[in-house]
């Protein structure tokens, strides 16, 4: 039975973690392609793997292919490969895959989040597939923070007047519209959010808008998951009845501003709690050499005998500032 397929993902549904992968929105996703009747699927940008094993499962009860396109996989996703010869690798970039590749009866597309390379990846599917032959498009990452941010894996890929002012080793934030002092850490991306050309579903609201007969949902969860498609399609109102409960449902971007900052959040407190932690380190490296000195024994009686008794320093208080019972940590730094 359809509903039999894998439809869910709990191995990969990252509870405390970032829940960075589209694997997370597998119910949607399948019943959308079941209703396309998909005999092909290609992923861009498949990372580690986590949402390609789940197509693979659903594949196996729809009879269908599946292909990952990535230039640089890491180890998770190359082993998957090895252990499901039905899955195609394809090692390049999206712009060479895309120029080359059948086209299928749905992609996804996870790639570089930055609003060149996605435009370029929707001009090149339009381009050979137009007006209804348009395949039926989902995309991650199309709510904060790449919705209105441009960020990149490899800079150089991209033409420099297409590129926003950039920032390196950059944290951001959903309270701060620039570069945060704390918060998500991303290797590249842009000082600022907002503005033209800048941001995933900038690039999908300007394809849209040059197009007419498009349509775009927006479904505000595990960082966004957008799905695109031509309304003359066959297909189009089956698509439609299944994400239109979901699409801008405010409940759940108020979920997901919610889960965002607090997982921002989180990630100062651990800065904050590790920059902590190596200033007790150092601490303890200073303090704990003086408890086995003779000159700190020495000036801690003078100091004994200069106060009455009441030493302005003591081992006592070095022992309890190391947390020591007995003059021995329990846990020592390294």
């Amino acid at each position: 039975m359809e509903g039999d397929r894998a439809t869910s993902a709990p191995g990969v549904t990252d509870p405390g973690g970032w829940g960075y992968s589209l694997a997370n929105l597998t119910e949607i996703m399948f019943p959308c392609l079941d209703a396309v009747g998909a005999g092909s699927v290609v992923e861009i940008g498949a990372y580690r793997g986590e949402l390609t094993r789940e197509l693979l499962r659903w594949a196996a009860g729809a009879g269908a292919r599946v292909t990952a396109v990535d230039p640089e996989p890491p180890p998770e996703l190359l082993k998957l490969a090895d252990d499901h010869p039905e899955l195609e690798l394809v090692r390049q970039t999206s712009h060479d895959a895309l120029g080359h590749l059948p086209l299928p009866g749905a992609l996804v597309i996870d790639s570089d989040h930055n609003y060149y390379t996605l435009s370029e990846e929707l001009r090149l599917i339009d381009s050979r597939a137009p007006g209804a032959e348009l395949p039926l498009l989902m995309f991650h990452d199309v709510a904060w923070p790449h919705a209105r941010r441009d960020t990149y894996y490899v800079p150089e890929r991209i033409p420099e007047e297409h590129r926003q002012p950039l920032g390196h080793k950059v944290k951001l934030a959903p309270w701060e519209p620039g570069v945060a002092e704390g918060g998500l850490p991303f290797e590249w991306a842009a000082k600022r959010e907002g503005g033209p050309h800048n941001g995933v579903l900038t690039a999908l609201e300007d394809f849209v808008d040059e197009r007419p007969g498009l349509r775009l949902a927006v479904i505000s969860a595990f960082f966004g998951f957008g799905v695109l498609w031509h309304q003359d399609a066959p297909w189009a109102s089956a698509v439609a009845s299944i994400v239109e409960p979901w699409d801008r449902n405010p409940v759940l971007e108020r979920l997901e501003a919610n889960r965002v900052t607090h997982l921002a959040a989180r990630h100062v407190l651990a800065s904050e709690l590790e920059e902590a932690r190596a200033r007790v380190s150092e601490q303890e490296k200073l303090l704990r050499p003086m408890l086995e000195s003779r000159a700190f024994a020495v000036a801690e009686r003078l100091s004994r005998l200069h106060r009455r008794g009441s030493p302005v320093f003591s081992r006592q208080q070095v022992k309890r500032a190391l947390g020591d019972e007995d003059g021995r940590s329990s846990k020592r730094s390294p």
